[in-house]
């Protein structure tokens, strides 16, 4: 039977599989992942997997039996986050949160706004195309708060079976991508499509955002930047490393 620690990772991210490759000669590792994409970009790394989404009774069942959690979900998987945080604290687990640092861009056409109402009320006084790169799940937010004005805007999404089913109906330009998004495939989006705003969640460097940003300066496109709900708080692996070592 194996002494070593066991370590829950809510994976999905870069970060994730940077902080499993860090740790897992040091620690059981097992990591949580929501879809296929989350799993593949672990790659081969050191670990087991369990795939698929989990709710708060799902997390309650299962990560009591570790102890200690490394939560390096999406900056904007709040609800994921504070699930997790929440099982944590009622079963008395360490967990600790994984942030990406806030980034500040030299481009004088930037709005930030702390919601994606916020970015709506923006919309809806603005004119020209829109490019939304906010993903699936708030993409009929957007098109029910611009209805019926739907036609100029176009929304980037993973190419996946749930965002294919999620967008079935929709009214708005879908592009289906892959990731990582090639910086040329923004540039032709923005270019073929006559894009005059950029709609972007505050994911960090690791989320593509700086090449978003000249994209967008490129074209003098306005963009509109969904802070995020981290707070710039940065909690790398290597810190994560540091903290987990001290159990």
């Amino acid at each position: 039977m194996s002494s070593k620690l066991k370590i829950a990772v809510i994976a999905g991210t870069s970060e994730a599989t940077e902080l499993i490759n860090l740790i897992s000669d040091r620690f059981d590792v097992t990591a949580f992942t929501a879809t296929s994409y989350g799993s593949s970009i672990l790659g081969n790394s050191n670990c087991r997997i369990i795939q698929g989404r989990l709710d708060e009774t799902g997390f309650a069942e299962v990560l009591p039996e570790f102890d200690a959690i490394a939560d390096m979900s999406h900056p904007f998987a709040e609800i994921v986050s504070d699930t997790v945080k929440k099982v944590c604290r009622e079963n008395n687990l360490p967990y600790f949160r994984g942030g990406r640092e806030t980034v500040f861009y030299d481009y004088d056409r930037i709005l930030y706004v702390n919601s994606k109402e916020e970015a709506a009320e923006l919309l809806k006084s603005s004119e020209g195309n829109i490019f939304l790169t906010t993903g699936v799940k708030t993409l009929k937010f957007y098109e029910t708060e611009l209805y019926p004005d739907v036609s100029r805007i176009w929304a980037r999404v993973l190419d996946s079976e749930e965002s294919r089913r999620m967008c079935a109906d929709s009214a708005v330009n879908i592009i289906y991508s892959k990731l990582p998004v090639p910086e040329e495939e923004t540039d032709r989006i923005m270019r073929e499509n006559n894009i005059r705003i950029l709609v972007t969640k505050d994911s960090g460097v690791r989320g593509g955002l700086p090449e978003k940003i000249e994209t967008a300066r490129k074209y003098n496109a306005e963009v509109i930047i969904i802070k995020s709900p981290e707070n710039g708080i940065s909690n790398t692996p290597e810190k994560i490393l540091e903290q987990l070592l001290k159990l």
